[in-house]
C-alpha cells in the first residue's frame, strides 16, 4: 500500500494538509505530515534533519505532496539522498529566484533552497509521475515562475484559476482537486 507524505511550505502547515490527512486516514491511508521549523526557521539542513526521522517510509510506493517552498526543498532532498518516490505532486511549485517585496525571510529561503538543473534532473529520474498544481491569482509566487515549473521538472500542469497561493490567506480549508489526484494515484 502506497503512503502518502506531506511536506509544507514557508508558512508552516496549511489547512488543506490537515484536511486532506484526515480524508486520507479515513481510507486506511497512512500519512506522514512532518512539522519544520516556518519562516526564520526555514533552513535546508535543518529540514533535512527532521526529514531524515521518515526516511523509511520514502520510497517507490510514497506520494509526496509539496507546498510552495517545500517543492525545492524535496527536489533537493530526494536528488541528495537518491531517494526514488512514485508520485510528486507540487502545490505552487517553483524552480526560479523571486523576489517578494517586504519579506526578507522568504527571500532568503527562496534562495537558499532554490534547486540546480543536476538536481532537477535527478528529481526527474527518481519519481515516475509528477503534476504541478497552480493558480492565476497566486500573491506569493509570481505566474510566470509558476507557468514555467511544470516544464522545468517534466510534470503534468494542473491550472486551477483562483485559488492563490493555497494557504492562510487564500481561505482553503478544503482541497477536493487535490484528494482525487492523491487517490487516483493510490492504487
Amino acid at each position: 500500500m502506497k503512503n502518502v507524505i506531506l511536506i509544507h511550505g514557508f508558512n508552516g502547515i496549511p489547512k488543506i494538509y490537515e484536511w486532506l490527512k484526515a480524508k486520507l486516514e479515513a481510507q486506511s491511508v497512512k500519512v506522514i505530515l512532518p512539522s519544520f521549523p516556518p519562516q526564520e526557521g526555514v533552513i535546508y539542513e535543518d529540514w533535512a534533519r527532521i526529514l531524515d526521522k521518515y526516511k523509511e517510509y520514502i520510497n517507490d510506493n510514497s506520494i509526496v505532496v509539496c507546498h510552495s517552498i517545500g517543492n525545492e526543498f524535496i527536489i533537493k532532498y530526494l536528488a541528495e539522498k537518491n531517494l526514488p518516490i512514485d508520485t510528486y505532486i507540487g502545490l505552487a511549485g517553483f524552480a526560479e529566484k523571486f523576489h517578494h517585496e517586504g519579506k526578507e525571510a522568504l527571500n532568503i529561503a527562496v534562495e537558499k533552497f532554490l534547486v540546480n538543473d543536476e538536481e532537477k534532473q535527478k528529481f526527474i529520474s527518481l519519481s515516475k509521475k509528477r503534476y504541478a498544481i497552480y493558480s492565476d491569482d497566486d500573491h506569493i509566487v509570481p505566474f510566470n515562475a509558476l507557468n514555467a515549473y511544470p516544464k522545468e521538472i517534466n510534470a503534468e500542469p494542473i491550472l486551477i484559476p483562483n485559488i492563490g497561493h493555497m494557504g492562510k490567506r487564500s481561505g482553503m480549508e478544503q482541497f477536493p482537486e487535490l484528494l482525487n489526484l492523491v487517490t487516483d494515484n493510490l492504487d
